[in-house]
Order: structure tokens, then sequence, then C-alpha cells
């Protein structure tokens, strides 16, 4: 007999979950995080239509020659085609039609969508209706100067000379910037390579960071918002498993600020302390293995104290877009790239523990490229189970968290 757990699986693919299957012997913990209610259609208008501390999008778009609506791109599975029919609804109120709104794909340095990815992300109405453009982190900037920081400040020119600019993106923890969403999506989704890498490496620079709070970098980011414009701004909190449980929508600080609150407390999770292995689904952010690196938020969120000192981590991705593209951090000769073998986090919380990774569509050359050659893979679950069990003996205590959106909190 065997015990079956489902976690979600493949962003935007099929399956939409995994069933992960241990023997009846062990003890195994799922450890969801609160989540939330999702929210219906009427609902989300209804966040839309009460933004904080901002006039209504209608209102802000009266008297505007065209827009620009900047959405998060396939690392992130932020429903965007549940949200911006509504969006579209308010700029029709001013006048604002669909031949005088761009979409531009907040990429960061990440690889640029194709058409399926809009149709999945937009929705088909919406990608044969409106002019969609993919960022470019080498072309197609302004220059704004620097920060107060030092950060220079080269943006997307589309963006720049639209009369009115507004956000679409998910609220999720990052080890940079506390959360994404907000002024985020300016920096990095539409930011120059050099400004990229400013952000990226701010926090050698003595730039405070950190997960689920407010940070240096964070402010920083705001800060470079505010000189650049982003006039309105939409949040979205998800749960497990892509659902919308909360949106905030307005001034892009204020509606943050309070996108941060909500998202605090539905991706809170209780933990159990002292695990023998601990199994971290990298879901949302699993359609590529470049990605992976947010497997250990968690991890660092709870200090480490989740795991014993010498015991096993297992990452687990689909990765069906195999290593994946990052063109700062992730490829041979970029600015930004190293083996995480190589980092504080590594020595910091990973130590004398043991690193697995189970994905079925990576190869060691794929896992080696970010990972150190500690670091065992597995292509086939049962076979992982086996070598656990190998360790570990019939009943280890194990827990499984089904999403890298997490944020501990102890019982």
């Amino acid at each position: 007999m065997v015990q079956v757990f489902k976690v979600p699986w493949a962003a935007w693919r099929d399956p939409e979950f995994l069933e992960l299957t241990f023997p009846d012997s062990w003890d195994v913990n799922l450890c969801n995080m609160n989540g939330g209610r999702e929210l219906t259609d009427d609902e989300i208008k209804n966040a839309l239509l009460s933004p904080i501390n901002s006039p209504k999008l209608s209102q802000l778009a009266k008297g505007k020659e065209n827009a620009v609506i900047v959405v998060d791109d396939m690392t992130r599975v932020t429903p965007v085609s549940r949200i911006i029919p509504h969006v579209l609804k308010e700029l029709e109120y001013a006048e604002l039609t669909r031949d005088k709104i761009t979409i531009l794909l907040a990429l960061g340095a990440h690889r640029p969508m194709n058409r399926h990815d809009c149709i999945l992300k937009l929705g088909r109405d919406i990608v044969d209706t409106i002019n969609i453009e993919n960022h470019h982190p080498y072309e197609n900037l302004t220059n704004f100067g620097e920060s107060k920081i030092g950060t220079p400040i080269d943006v997307n020119t589309t963006y720049c000379k639209a009369d009115l600019k507004i956000s679409l993106g998910g609220v999720i923890p990052h080890p940079l910037a506390g959360f994404g969403g907000g002024a985020k999506i300016v920096l990095p989704g539409v930011c120059g390579i050099r400004t990229l890498e400013a952000n990226h490496s701010a926090g050698m620079r003595g730039v405070s960071v950190g997960i689920g709070r407010m940070t240096g970098i964070r402010k920083d980011i705001e800060d470079i918002a505010e000189k650049v414009g982003l006039d309105f701004s939409i949040n979205v909190i998800m749960n497990e498993h892509g659902g919308i449980v909360g949106l905030t929508s307005g001034h892009f600080r204020d509606a943050h600020q309070k996108a941060m609150e909500m998202a605090t407390q539905v991706y809170s999770t209780k933990i159990t302390l002292n695990n023998q292995v601990c199994f971290f689904n990298l879901y949302p952010e699993d359609s590529e293995l470049s990605q992976s690196i947010k497997g250990f938020n968690f991890l660092m969120t709870t200090s480490g104290k989740i795991l014993g000192r010498r015991d096993t981590i297992v990452l687990m991705s689909s990765s069906y877009e195999g290593r994946g593209y990052h063109s700062l951090i992730a490829e041979t000769g970029a600015k930004l790239y190293s083996n995480l073998g190589d980092s504080i986090i590594w020595k910091a919380f990973i130590n004398k523990r043991r690193v697995y990774f189970f994905s079925p569509n990576i190869s060691e050359a794929d896992l080696y490229h970010f990972y150190p050659k500690s670091v065992k893979l597995f292509n086939n679950w049962d076979e992982l189970i086996q070598d656990l069990t190998s360790i570990y003996g019939e009943s280890p205590k194990a827990s499984i968290f089904p999403c890298s959106i997490q944020l501990a909190l102890r019982e």
C-alpha cells in the first residue's frame, strides 16, 4: 500500500497536478499554505474599481492619447486573461480604444513570449485585437540618469512614451525585492541590462534584501518607478494553484503595500520542525530550471530549522522547457552567471545536507550548469524514494511543500 499526495505541476501546461507516492510506513506531512477563497469576476471588477490612493482608471485615462499595459511573463502564473477585460472596459469609458493600447511583456532578461504563450496568458481575443510587444533588455531604451543609490536607469522606450502607464502582475515572494508586483514590473520587467545588473547585484553592495518584506532593493525599485512614471498598479495574490484570491489596485506604492499584507497571510504555512526529508515543489516557477533557485526561499525563511543539519532537501520541478533562459544570470558568459554551489546561500543553508533534484525533463548537463555535482538528479520518482529509503529506513519523517511561493509560519 502507498500514500498519494497531489501537488500542482507544470505551470501553463498539462497535467495540472503530479501524484507523489510514498510507502505507508513513511511519516509524511503535506504543508499547505493558508490560501483563500478564489475571487469571482464581479469581485475582481470591484477591486479594480476601488483603487487605493488613486482616481479610478477611467478617470486617469481621460484625455490620454495612448496607454501601455505592462504584464508579467510566463515565469509567473498570473491569470491576466481574467483581469485585463475589466481594464480595457475602464479605458474604453475614456475613449482609449484597443488601437491606442500596447501590451508590453515584462521579460526583464527572460526569454521572449510567442503567440501561444500570449494566448495562454492574455486570451485569444486580446492577442487578435491589441498590439503586443516583447521587452528587449538591450535595445529600444531611454536613459533617465541614476537612482538615489546609483542604479543606472535605462527603461523601455515604448513604456516611456506612453501617456498612461498601467502595470498588472502577481505578488509572490522574492529573495531580493521582498515580493514581486507593483513597481517591480518596471524594474526589472522593462529595464535595460545595465539596470538589471545593478539591481540584481545590489545586495553585494550592502543594499538590504529579504523574502516577504520591504527591502532596500524594493525601495530603489520604487524610487525608479517614481522617476519614470507608473500611473496605475494592479496586484494579484494567488493560491497554490494560481487562482486569484486577492487583488489590489491604485497607487503603485500604496496598492502594493496592501497586497504585501494580504500575501503574507495567504502564503503563510504552518510547519513541522526537524524533518529528515523536505520536498520543495517549485510550482508555479517550474517551467524552466533557471528559476529553480526559488526552491530555497522557504528554507531561508525558516533558517533551516525544518530540517536536520545532515538531512535531505529534494527540489522538484517539471522544467518542461529544460534549462530555460536568463540573459543576465543563467547563460554561460552572462554578466552575473555563477554556479549556485559557489554562493552564500549554498554555504549558509545547504552545508552538509544532501540535495536531490527530481525532474523528468532535464539532464545532468542542465543540472550541473546551475548546481554543484554533489546534487543528485532523479528523472524517476520511484528510484528517488528507493534511494531515500536506503538511507533513512522504512519510516522517515518528511514534509512536502507544494509550491515555491509559501512563507513559513511556525506552530
